[in-house]
């Protein structure tokens, strides 16, 4: 599963890649442990009971957080924490349309769904161990 999810802490992800990237977990790795065919007709809700595995979407959460705790950690000069909090020039001209969505939006998405303000996360992002524990019961509890 780690190939599958190689640098998914930095993926701002659309529904429908989201969509695919959850049925390729459950086609390639939960069905195949336990020799389960599609054509057997058993939920994937039933094959992550007896996996005891996660949804995907709550693994991808939990390590962009995991990762958001990181970069809150970092010292104010390292670039990770500068790109975090850089502004883009408000005079330059955009494509028509909606804006990509990034990974910043992804974030502050994530937060609200576990009930944390910005300014709540910046603040226990700033004890490493305390901020994997509460985003691992959070991300998990929430689903």
């Amino acid at each position: 599963m780690s190939t599958l999810l190689y640098g998914a802490q930095l993926w701002p992800m659309s529904a429908v890649q989201k969509k695919k990237l959850e049925a390729a977990h459950h086609n390639m790795f939960q069905r195949q442990l336990l020799g389960i065919s599609w054509k057997d007709k058993v939920r994937n809700k039933e094959v992550r009971q007896r996996t005891n595995l996660k949804e995907m979407n709550l693994i991808i959460k939990e390590r962009r957080l995991r990762c958001l705790g990181h970069v809150l950690r970092m010292e104010d000069d390292r670039i990770p924490k500068e790109a975090m909090y850089w502004q883009m020039d408000h005079h330059v001209k955009h494509k028509p349309g909606r804006p990509r969505k990034n990974w910043i939006d992804t974030i502050c998405q994530d937060l609200k769904t576990i009930g944390m303000a910005w300014e709540e996360a910046e603040e226990s992002g700033a004890n490493g161990e305390d901020w994997r524990r509460s985003v691992a019961q959070c991300v998990y509890d929430t689903g």
